[in-house]
């Protein structure tokens, strides 16, 4: 009897625990389902945000680069391509310095032998730096006693004999010094033609050991000066502004390169004018040099092209995955490691999510590059500084955690301070140049500098010469002991009447 009973109860538990097993696991996938369908329905919405707020971001910056720079075609504010015929840097010297860097790449440099324009074994002479806009000299009296002091002869002839001409080069150097254009080889153009496509595979050619090269050629410059050798020193004069200005083949970098190159002419051209190795032949030539390049206006130019550059080289890999894979490679720098694993999540995720994450980052760059370039004019360079710092700290800011929207976008914004302060300062010793040409003029004709620059705006008229802190503004000019001062309000566009430490300083004190 209670076997009977117990058989026929068991059957309907077993059955009732099956039934509840099956109710559960059907709710529980149905749960799992929705939720499912709830989470690749959000991550879609997010996905589909991203991408149309990103989108509206990168039509908008667009917008203001066209309204800011007139174009977004990367061609546009490049250097052109000149023909060799009117190619300085077609001179067959240039050319056979032009080497592959890593062979079965593209990389391309100018490689000058060490000391080109040096006698082997040569000592230099050191150069005394001096602050106020003083000229920066030769120091001969301690070159002397480097070599031992043993020369009866004065020590800048001596000096003028040992370099010659140059081991030969001064002479090759020269030739093409009369065409109409100069442009490094290959242009900015010519190397994105040849990559087709793909701007992240052009190479502009380096020269190595540029700074170097300007100052051996500068140490020939103002040893022709010291000993009045004439056509020397305008030859090298000319050699080394048409070197740097070579050099501004466009975008941050050729920006940077040419201004640091100036520099090392200036400084050269300042201690070879203070000598009387001139004529108005050669003065006037110089001048033209000088008056044909305009730093703060390459620079305007230069920070434009590198926005439109960048912006297109980000939309090609905005456009193209495996060249973004190639850039951020996913291999992590820190193997076997849980910063390892979150990098290469962090990277394959940033190279497989939406698209807006690249537009964002498009225009994170564009942005903060148009508001650290500023409005046009010549006066946006003063207030360039604080608008570079106001950059510099929102992209660290935004960049202070891993941000898909931005990591490429900060990684593109060059840090390179106040670039626009650095081309102004250039700029102003180019004016000073320019002016104490036109001073050097009329010491020629009436033995003496003048009591104020009106005396040669007749010879200025066709060069902008004005202070570039007040372009309305003429540079400060005053008479000193042997020779005179020049001053620049500088950057706070406050004239101090050339007071040290406040105004900008150009002084010229004749070689008695």
């Amino acid at each position: 009897m209670n076997s009977s009973i117990h058989s026929t109860t068991a059957p309907s538990r077993l059955y009732s625990v099956r039934l509840a097993r099956w109710l559960a696991r059907l709710v529980w996938n149905r749960r799992i389902g929705w939720g499912l369908v709830c989470l690749i329905s959000f991550v879609t919405l997010c996905w589909q945000w991203e991408n149309w707020r990103s989108a509206r971001e990168l039509a908008a910056v667009h917008r203001r680069m066209v309204e800011r720079l007139g174009t977004d075609d990367p061609m546009a504010l490049m250097p052109p391509k000149v023909p060799d015929e009117e190619n300085y840097f077609a001179n067959p010297l240039f050319e056979s310095w032009l080497h592959v860097k890593q062979p079965g790449t593209l990389n391309l440099r100018y490689v000058p032998p060490p000391n080109a324009l040096l006698p082997k074994s040569f000592i230099r002479p050191t150069v005394l730096r001096s602050r106020d806009g003083e000229i920066e000299r030769l120091h001969m009296h301690t070159w002397i006693k480097k070599r031992g002091g043993q020369d009866t002869e004065p020590a800048a002839l001596v000096l003028a004999r040992e370099l010659g001409d140059g081991n030969g080069l001064l002479p090759k150097l020269a030739e093409g010094l009369t065409k109409p254009f100069s442009i490094i080889k290959p242009s900015h153009r010519e190397a994105l033609e040849a990559v087709r496509d793909n701007p992240w595979q052009a190479s502009l050619p380096d020269f190595l050991g540029l700074d170097d090269f300007q100052r051996q050629l500068g140490l020939h410059l103002r040893s022709a000066a010291l000993v009045g050798d004439a056509a020397k020193t305008i030859s090298a004069a000319l050699i080394m502004l048409r070197i740097s200005e070579g050099m501004a083949r466009g975008g941050m970098i050729g920006c940077l390169v040419p201004l640091a190159s100036h520099d090392i002419t200036f400084d050269a051209l300042h201690e070879a004018l203070s000598n009387p190795a001139w004529t108005e032949e050669s003065l006037g030539r110089l001048q033209v040099r000088l008056g044909q390049f305009d730093d703060l206006q390459h620079y305007q130019s230069a920070h434009g092209q590198e926005i439109i550059g960048m912006f297109f080289q980000l939309e090609y890999l905005r456009n193209h995955r495996p060249a973004l894979r190639e850039l951020i490679s996913t291999r992590s720098t820190k193997p076997w490691s849980w910063e390892g694993l979150a990098e290469d999540a962090f990277n394959w995720a940033f190279i497989s999510g939406p698209i807006g994450w690249h537009d964002a980052n498009v225009a994170f760059y564009a942005e903060c590059m148009l508001d650290q370039l500023g409005p046009p004019g010549p006066e946006a360079w003063l207030s360039a500084g604080s608008r570079a710092e106001v950059v510099h700290r929102r992209s660290k800011s935004e960049n202070s955690w891993p941000n898909p929207r931005r990591i490429l976008g900060g990684i593109a914004i060059p840090q390179i301070g106040n670039i626009a302060q650095a081309a102004a300062k250039t700029l102003f010793h180019r004016r000073c140049l320019i002016i104490a040409c036109a001073l050097e003029k009329h010491r020629l004709k009436h033995g003496r500098f003048p009591a104020s620059l009106d005396a040669v705006q007749n010879d200025l008229k066709l060069f902008p010469v004005a202070d570039p802190a007040r372009p309305a503004m003429p540079l400060g000019y005053r008479l000193e002991t042997n020779g005179y001062l020049l001053w620049s309000a500088g950057p706070d566009a406050n004239d101090d009447g050339g007071a040290k430490d406040k105004d900008w300083l150009w002084r010229m004190k004749l070689v008695p």
